[in-house]
C-alpha cells in the first residue's frame, strides 16, 4: 500500500494539506465559529452545486456505481462494494455506538445565530460523528481512480471526495471535525481493498457479466 501512496504521491499530497489544513482549524478554532466562518459565503451557484456533489457521498451512488463495474470486471466490483461497504458498516458503528451523542449543526442554531442554510435540505440533529458521506466518497471515488491506473484519476478522486466531505459542511450536515475523521477509514479502505485484490489471481475475477450470460441464438 505504502507504493500506492508513492505512485499516486500527488493526490496523496492533496489529501494531506487539506487533512492538515483541516485539523490545524479544528483545533484553533472553536467548533460553532469554526462552522460559521466555513458557512458564511452562499451563493444561489454554490448552492445548487454542493447540493448536487454532495449525491456522490450518497450509498445509493455506491452501490448503483460499484454495479456498472460489473460490465467491466468482476474484480473491479467487489473492490468497490467491499471498500464502500466495510468502510460504511464502520463509520456506522462509531456513529450508533461510539459517539451517539454526537450532535450536528441543526442542533447547535442557538449557539449560532446568522447560519445559512440551503432551501431544500432538511436537517438532521444526531449522528453527527463521523460523517457517512465522507467516507462512502473516499472509498468509492479514489478507489475508482486506482482502477483507471492514471495519477490525474486519482487526484481527481480525490479532489471530487473532498468537495463532497465540503458540501456536508455547506449544508450544514455535519462540522469539518466530522468530515476529516470521514475521510480516514475511506482513504484506508480503499487502498487496502484495490492492493488486496490486485494479488488475486483467479482468472473469473476478470471476467465481466458479459462474458457469463447465456448468448440467445438467432
Amino acid at each position: 500500500m505504502i507504493g500506492l501512496i508513492k505512485e499516486y504521491r500527488l493526490g496523496f499530497l492533496l489529501y494531506a494539506m487539506v487533512f492538515i489544513g483541516g485539523l490545524t482549524m479544528v483545533i484553533a478554532i472553536p467548533k460553532p465559529e469554526l462552522h460559521l466562518l466555513m458557512n458564511s459565503s452562499h451563493t444561489p451557484f454554490q448552492d445548487a452545486f454542493f447540493k448536487a456533489i454532495t449525491w456522490l457521498g450518497d450509498g445509493w451512488f455506491a452501490v448503483i456505481f460499484s454495479l456498472i463495474f460489473l460490465l467491466v470486471r468482476f474484480r473491479y466490483f467487489f473492490m468497490l462494494i467491499l471498500s464502500f461497504s466495510l468502510s460504511g458498516l464502520l463509520t456506522q458503528f462509531l456513529k450508533r455506538v461510539v459517539f451517539p451523542g454526537a450532535l450536528r449543526p441543526a442542533a447547535w442554531l442557538e449557539q449560532m445565530p446568522g447560519i445559512e442554510t440551503v432551501p431544500g435540505v432538511g436537517l438532521y440533529q444526531t449522528l453527527s460523528f463521523p460523517s457517512g458521506h465522507t467516507t462512502s466518497a473516499f472509498a468509492v471515488l479514489l478507489l475508482a481512480g486506482f482502477i483507471l491506473k492514471s495519477r490525474s484519476a486519482v487526484f481527481l478522486g480525490m479532489a471530487l471526495a473532498w468537495c463532497v466531505a465540503f458540501s456536508r459542511v455547506y449544508l450544514s450536515q455535519h462540522f469539518l471535525v466530522d468530515v476529516l475523521s470521514g475521510s480516514l477509514p475511506g482513504t484506508i479502505s480503499a487502498l487496502f481493498f484495490y492492493w488486496y485484490f490486485q494479488r488475486l489471481k483467479p482468472e473469473w475475477l476478470d471476467r465481466s457479466i458479459l462474458k457469463i450470460l447465456p448468448v440467445r441464438k438467432k
